[in-house]
This record gives C-alpha cells, sequence and structure tokens, in this order.
C-alpha cells in the first residue's frame, strides 16, 4: 500500500517559554516549550461496508414482515454466491411500525386503527474486494433490496497510516518548538513529554443515505477516492539553558 506524505494541519494551540510544575532535578522550575503537532496521511482504501435492506408495507404485520424476510434472504444467498464470507454480514436492525391514517381519532373521539404495517430489515456488509462493490450493489437490487442507508471506506489494517500520521505529527510539533525557540532567542532542549490528543483518529467517507431504484442493467459506479488518519500530539520540549 503506498502511503502519500503526511498533509500538515495549521490549526495549533502554542504556548511559547512558559513555566510549568515540572521540577528539574536542583529543585527549580523547568522552563518549556509545548507545542501541538497534528498530521494526515491518506491511502486507497482496500474495504467497504455498506447497509442496505428491505421495506414493504401491508395491511397486517405478519405480510409485512414477511415480505420484507422473504427479500433479505434473496439477498443474502446471492451475496454468499458472491463470494462474501457469512461472518462479513450481520443484521444492523429490524424494524415493525403500524402505518396510521392521517387522522388518528374518529368523530366520536376514539382511536382509529392502523392501515397497515411497515416492516424494514437492514444487513450491515463488509467487502473486502472493493472490485466487487458496484457488481454487488447492482445485484442485490435485482433481489430485492429497495433501500440502501450508506457506505463507508475504510482499511483493513489501518495501523501502518496511522503510525505514518503519528511520526509526521512528532515531527511537526518538533518544527514549531523550533521555530519559536528560534524566535525567543533561546535553544531547544529535549522532550519532556509527549502526549496523544483525543482529537486523532481516522477518516473516511461520510455514509449518504439514499432509496435504491428497483432494477440496474449495469454496475452502480463508485468513486473510491483515499481515506485518511490522522493523528494529533502534544509534546513539551525543555529549553536548553
Amino acid at each position: 500500500m503506498s502511503l502519500k506524505n503526511w498533509i500538515i494541519s495549521t490549526c495549533v494551540v502554542v504556548f511559547t517559554s512558559s513555566a510549568v510544575p515540572l521540577l528539574a532535578e536542583q529543585g527549580a522550575v523547568l522552563r518549556t516549550i509545548t507545542v501541538i503537532g497534528e498530521a494526515d496521511v491518506s491511502a486507497p482504501p482496500d474495504k467497504a461496508v455498506i447497509t442496505l435492506g428491505a421495506r414493504h408495507s401491508a395491511a397486517s404485520a405478519a405480510d409485512a414482515l414477511a415480505k420484507t424476510s422473504e427479500a433479505v434472504e434473496a439477498i443474502l444467498l446471492r451475496m454468499k454466491a458472491l463470494g462474501i464470507d457469512s461472518k462479513d454480514m450481520q443484521t444492523a436492525s429490524l424494524n415493525l411500525n403500524p402505518l396510521w391514517r392521517e387522522r388518528s381519532r374518529d368523530d366520536d373521539g376514539a382511536t382509529l386503527p392502523p392501515v397497515g404495517f411497515e416492516a424494514y430489515n437492514t444487513v450491515s456488509v463488509t467487502l473486502r474486494d472493493l472490485g466487487m462493490l458496484g457488481d454487488v450493489l447492482d445485484q442485490v437490487t435485482r433481489e430485492g433490496a429497495n433501500s440502501f442507508s450508506g457506505f463507508q471506506f475504510g482499511l483493513i489494517d489501518p495501523g501502518p497510516v496511522q503510525d505514518a500520521a503519528r511520526k509526521g505529527a512528532v515531527s511537526e510539533a518538533r518544527r514549531k518548538a523550533e521555530l519559536y525557540a528560534a524566535a525567543a532567542g533561546v535553544s531547544l532542549g529535549e522532550v519532556v513529554l509527549i502526549t496523544e490528543e483525543l482529537n486523532g483518529g481516522g477518516g473516511g467517507f461520510p455514509s449518504p443515505m439514499m432509496e435504491m431504484s428497483s432494477v440496474r442493467s449495469s454496475p452502480v459506479p463508485i468513486a473510491q477516492g483515499e481515506v485518511s488518519q490522522r493523528a494529533s500530539v502534544k509534546v513539551i520540549f525543555a529549553i536548553a539553558e
């Protein structure tokens, strides 16, 4: 997997030459420079998580649930036939709701019964071969999938990309610390503390919400782009005496 050069974020908070309650061995207050370093590393995705399903309504709850279950069973069988492992398919939600009239009560104030029921069953599927994505969406639509809750690209193993972002964040922190030290007319000392900030983390495409059309004659076009991993660190440097 090829990695792009890390991209530096310019949104930082800096406290220069500030005294913090860290004591040197001799008991004197240690003068420090504190900086935030951030970096993003991008890479082509190698997996996608899609959430799709079937939604059907009927006069009775049993019929609505039966229609939806039949469609989802056909979807799962089609995915297995395409070579998708069972462990990569999981039911995400199952809902059964009444469909109410515009008026909830009659002229006497009595509650009116629902006009029918709607069942909705969604399945979350992890695709580890992105070359199949468009074809999978096309074929499951033919099998009865009529609702698509979204998808998100990602990395099967984000560790190497995340580590590259961490290294980039530390390098950026040192670059800024050296800049501030030079501007202040002091020399940068050793690293006193490194803390990984909680606002770092993985990235990816947002999950779009849309309804799937009934039948398609060709695979759905999908633009994969890239996903990114972000790292943010706070580094405290001593000011050399």
